[in-house]
């Protein structure tokens, strides 16, 4: 087995450094793989089933993981789909091990599920070797093209700013007579400059804020705070705005606190995104309800509206990149289609996660679940 092993020294080597972890109930398989890995200088993680594997891939973060698909208790079918939810490992490729009498629709379904690859066993050291190098490099690769479309992305946005800002800035000193006498004709065309080159201004932090987090290159400043009352700060923020729409917007919690360990300001970005778009898509006399509540080690808070409710169809696709319901669409202040989105990414940032549910004519409910401090 040892020899078997140094035979496909080569195709390992290029990539030595890098952490795998394996997932399989077999200790001959482990051994196996070990031998082949760590000899060229890899790192190897074992674990003898789903949940270990599961919190091994959750905390170690390996370049890739070879999971079996047969395995008492969680089967490997159930660790992929749960690697591929939480966000600390949804990137990870994962390559699925399985017994040579396998169908065809047990490899559909790992590959749907989002593994990268599949092999069946007996395993052939060469092969494994190869599909284990191709599956790491792809990911280096994708990474590499990541940091090149965020470096041009922060560049393009600044180039753009700039030329915004001397805009706004020229529209403002008109507006106050800089260049003579105004009309107010004038006045409101020169308001109507200011209010789009404020919205594009806003666009362009939010495109360089996706590009950041999509790059996890966006620094979280995190410190223990009440989520709680952060959020009754956003909505006493809101009241003005609710109260001229004729909403009843309003916070439910109990009195004591519900801490977090968080970035204050980018929690503050989600609350802001989540209650502007309840109001915004809220007829006059709907409410709007804010609650915050413990779930187990989590702290939920929940935004419920009684807007026109969203299609069956569409919440699963409200959180991608430049996704608009037919609600958002026939509204009269349409958005960039980031801002759910970057919502998404923020609370993945946190280790939180983020849903909606809702039904046409019964409104909308966000939710947002975030790991509670210790105590």
């Amino acid at each position: 087995m040892t020899d078997r092993a140094h035979a496909v020294a080569d195709p390992v080597t290029p990539l030595t450094g890098s952490t795998i972890l394996v997932v399989d109930d077999h200790r001959y398989v482990r051994d196996m793989l070990r031998a082949l890995f760590e000899g060229q200088a890899f790192r190897v993680l074992e674990a003898v089933d789903g949940h270990e594997g599961l919190t091994l891939a959750q905390t170690q973060r390996p370049d890739c993981v070879l999971l079996d698909i047969r395995m008492p208790g969680m089967s490997g079918f159930e660790v992929l789909e749960r690697l591929s939810e939480d966000p600390r490992t949804r990137e990870i490729p994962v390559i699925m091990l399985t017994a040579s009498d396998e169908t065809l629709e047990g490899m559909e379904r790992a590959l749907s599920s989002g593994a990268v690859d599949y092999l069946a066993k007996p395993i052939s050291p060469a092969r494994v070797a190869i599909r284990v190098r191709g599956a790491i490099e792809r990911r280096r690769l994708l990474r590499e093209v990541q940091e090149l479309r965020t470096n041009f992305t922060s560049m393009l946005v600044h180039d753009l700013r700039s030329p915004i800002t001397v805009v706004s800035a020229y529209a403002d000193l008109l507006a106050q007579g800089g260049g003579g006498p105004v009309t107010d004709r004038q006045r409101q065309l020169l308001g109507k400059v200011q209010e789009s080159c404020g919205r594009m201004v806003r666009l362009i932090g939010e495109i360089l804020d996706l590009s950041k987090l999509e790059a996890g290159k966006l620094n979280l400043e995190r410190q223990r705070f009440d989520l709680a009352g952060l959020a009754a700060e956003v909505v006493e923020r809101f009241g003005p705005s609710a109260h001229n729409k004729g909403i009843d917007l309003s916070i439910r919690r109990s009195p004591e606190p519900f801490d977090i360990v968080a970035d204050p300001g980018r929690v503050d970005q989600v609350l802001m995104n989540l209650i502007g778009n309840a109001l915004k898509f809220t007829r006059r006399g709907g409410t709007v309800a804010v609650d915050v509540a413990a779930r187990g080690p989590e702290v939920e808070l929940a935004v419920t509206d009684s807007g026109p409710g969203i299609a069956a169809s569409e919440p699963p696709l409200l959180f991608e990149r430049f996704s608009q319901t037919s609600a958002a669409n026939a509204t009269a202040t349409p958005g960039s289609g980031l801002g759910l989105l970057i919502c998404r990414h923020l609370v993945e940032a946190h280790g939180g996660r983020i849903w909606a549910a809702s039904e046409i004519g019964k409104g909308s409910r966000f939710v947002v679940r975030l790991p509670g401090a210790e105590r």
